[in-house]
Order: C-alpha cells, then structure tokens, then sequence
C-alpha cells in the first residue's frame, strides 16, 4: 500500500518536472538561473537520479525476507474405481499438504540490507557529484558564450570602424586627397574586418548549442544570451565534509565490505524446515479408514563438491577495487584542488594586468595614431596596425576575462562538498 502510494506521488512529479524542463530558460540567462536548471534538467543528473530510484528499489528487495513455499499433493488414485462420491474430503484418494520456510543464519538479511543501503547512499553521492560536474561544464559553457558574445560585439565594432574608414577614404581618394594605394588598404582592413564578425558570430552560434545541450534546452540554442557579472573575487571557503565523488567511493568501499561479509557468510548453512500433513480416506483399496498424520522436516546444503569459494573471492575481489578506488578519489580531489588553486591565482594575475597596463596603453597608441593620421603626420600602415593592435588586445582581454572566470569554476567545484 505504501509503495504504490509512493508511486502515485512520485509520477506527477516526475511529469511536472518534465514539463518544467520542457519550458525554454529566459532570455536573459544570468548564472544562478543556469546553476539552478542544469540541476533539475541536465540529462546526466536525470539519469543520476534514475539510478537512485534503481537502488532504492534493490534496498527494497534485501530487506525482504524469503517466501514460504507450499505444495499441494494428490496420489493413490485409481483411474478404474475412481475419487467415489461426497465432499472433497470422502474422496477416495490420498493428499498431503507441505509448507517449507528457509530460515536464513549468519547474519546473510541484516548483511544484505547494509550493503543495500550504502549503494543507496552511494547513488545518492553520485546524483551531487553529476552535479558538481555538469554544473563545471554549465559554467565553462556559460563564461566561453559570454566571451563570444563579447567577441562579437568588438568585432562589429571594428566592422563598422573600418567600414567608416573605407568610405571616407573613397571619398577623398575622389577628390584627389589620398593615393588609390591608401584607399585600398582601408578597403582591405574593411573585408578582413567582416570577414573576423562573420567568424565571431559563427563561434558565438556553437558556444549557444554547447550550452544549451548542458541546459537541456536545444530547441531554443539559436535564441540563448548570458548576462554576466565576471567573478572578482575569491571564491567562498569549502564547508566541512567530503567531495561527493569520494563520498560516494567511500559508500562503496562499505558496501563492498558487507559484500565480502556476506560471500564468508555463505558458509554458514541456512536451514529449510518444512512441516506436512497426510489425510487418506477409506476405500475399496484402502478398508482401513481415515487417517491423518503430520510430519515435520529439516533439510541442510551439503558442501560437497564446493563451499561457494568462487563467490568469496569474488567479493574480496571487489573489495579491494572498491578500496582503491577510494584512494584515488581522494588523491584526485587533493591534486585538482591545489592545482584550481594555482590556476586561479595565474589567471587573475593575467586578467588583473590586462586591465590595468595592457589595455590602457594599447587604447592610448591608438589614440595617439587616430590624432597623428588625422594631421598627416603618420601613414595609414600605422593607423592600421595600432587599430588591429587594440583589437587584438581587447580580444585578450575579454579572453583573460574568460580563462578567470573559468578557473573561478574549476576552484568552486573542486571544493564542493557533500551533505549526507
């Protein structure tokens, strides 16, 4: 009762949920927005979750004990005088009715139901650690489409310059001003110019399905903006606990352990008692009436050919994965922490000195080569190659931009922690 009550609570969830995923993210997506739906929509943490309704379902099954088993058996019957007349009873043929019951020893039920419920809790483990890592992949794709986004704004920018550029050029080029050489260059700045926006806008186009398929929203990808505050700042200190990734390898390792426990247990036999009650009536082949007569049985597993000594090493066997697994879970969770750290720190050092000192001296030569073409005291090559200079600065700019941010993440998930 209980269970479909859980079922019929659980679908209409399930379906709103669905339902909820199914609706497009806003068109402005800000970074909390798209944390909070890669945790509710992101395929792989569905399938996360799926796979802890599996192990819930398997934690159901060990805390079931096993079944009696009852048989029903008619015999002495004779096909020439047949079963005579009257109730079932006054039949004239013999039955016997037996019930079995296996009575498990050595602990094998309270085993079975711990190592259930340390998968359960490992599952539960790793629903946090799909989490942590898709939301990682979210945030990567997120800041890339910022920079894209970014990207192409500059580019359209420098589009339009050189486009300026080039019809201002022609027009003096026809009045006689400037060389058909000079005029030229600026044409060709101009198409080189379109040439990178068109380029821009197809690398923000991929950027917007990359995040979409991490969002679970591919029908809208060509309609996806991020607004984004670039993290500055360090990131807030770790809580008290484990990584769920070695949350849910410590989970495991236990659950190998009731495993191993259970495979030794085996040795320990599990006795089958059975009880029986025969009833033969009076008949022309039986005159000397009716009887019944209760027996009682115990049948025990004779170890005679093997003692299960396949399915105990076997759990050592997975014991042992479990274990290393363990260790390298943790060695993993140290080594990317301090690594994130590292990389945060070279990354706001970059980021940091491209604003400060790349930046403003790439944007004062270039002021500097507008105001010196503008009185013809400079060529038009120079003016061109302090241009392409700023662009290319602040395309590392908002690349740094990107790679900080981005590291910001990295640091973020790998000091996530896990509350059982």
């Amino acid at each position: 009762m209980a269970a479909g009550l859980v079922c019929c609570i659980a679908l209409p969830a399930a379906r709103a949920a669905d339902a909820d995923c199914a609706a497009p993210p806003p068109t402005a997506l800000s970074l909390p927005a798209a944390d909070e739906r890669v945790a509710r929509c992101n395929r792989d943490v569905v399938a996360a979750r799926l796979a802890v309704a599996a192990a819930e379902a398997d934690l159901r099954v060990a805390l079931q004990h096993p079944n009696p088993s009852l048989t029903l058996e008619a015999s002495n019957l004779n096909p020439h005088l047949g079963v005579g007349s009257g109730p079932l009873r006054d039949k004239t043929f013999d039955s016997s009715i037996h019930l079995d019951q296996l009575i498990e020893r050595g602990g094998k039920a309270e085993l079975r139901e711990a190592q259930a419920i340390a998968n359960v809790q490992a599952a539960r483990a790793d629903v946090a650690e799909q989490v942590r890592l898709q939301r990682l992949a979210m945030r990567n794709a997120f800041f890339d489409l910022a920079a894209a986004q970014e990207r192409m704004r500059l580019q359209l920018e420098f589009r339009d310059l050189s486009e300026q550029s080039a019809n201002a050029s022609g027009k003096r080029l026809e009045a006689g001003e400037v060389s058909r050489a000079e005029a030229n260059r600026f044409r060709l700045d101009a198409a080189r110019a379109a040439n990178d926006a068109r380029q821009a806008q197809a690398e923000r186009e991929r950027a917007r399905l990359d995040l979409a398929k991490l969002l679970g929203a591919e029908s809208v990808a060509s309609q996806l903006q991020v607004v984004v505050a670039w993290p500055d700042g360090e990131p807030v200190p770790p809580k008290q606990g484990e990584r769920p990734d070695v949350v849910a390898a410590r989970r495991r390792t236990e659950a190998a352990l009731a495993g191993r426990a259970l495979a030794r247990s085996i040795a320990t036999r599990d006795v089958t008692v059975g009880v029986q009650a025969d009833h033969w009536p009076a008949s022309e082949t039986n005159p000397q009436g009716t009887g019944i007569s209760y027996s009682v049985s115990m049948s025990i597993p004779l170890h005679v050919r093997h003692a299960n000594e396949g399915e105990a090493q076997r759990a050592r066997a997975d014991f042992d994965t479990a274990q290393a697994q363990l260790l390298r879970a943790e060695a993993a969770e140290r080594a990317e922490r301090e690594l994130a750290e590292a990389d945060w720190r070279s990354a706001r050092e970059r980021r940091d000195r491209m604003e400060r000192e790349v930046h403003p001296l790439a944007d004062d030569v270039a002021k500097a080569a507008e105001f010196a073409y503008s009185k013809g005291a400079t060529s038009v090559l120079d003016l061109l190659d302090a241009r392409r200079s700023l662009k290319s600065v602040e395309l590392d700019e908002v690349q740094a931009l990107a790679e900080s941010a981005k590291a910001w993440a990295r640091l973020v998930a790998a000091q996530d922690r896990y509350a059982e």
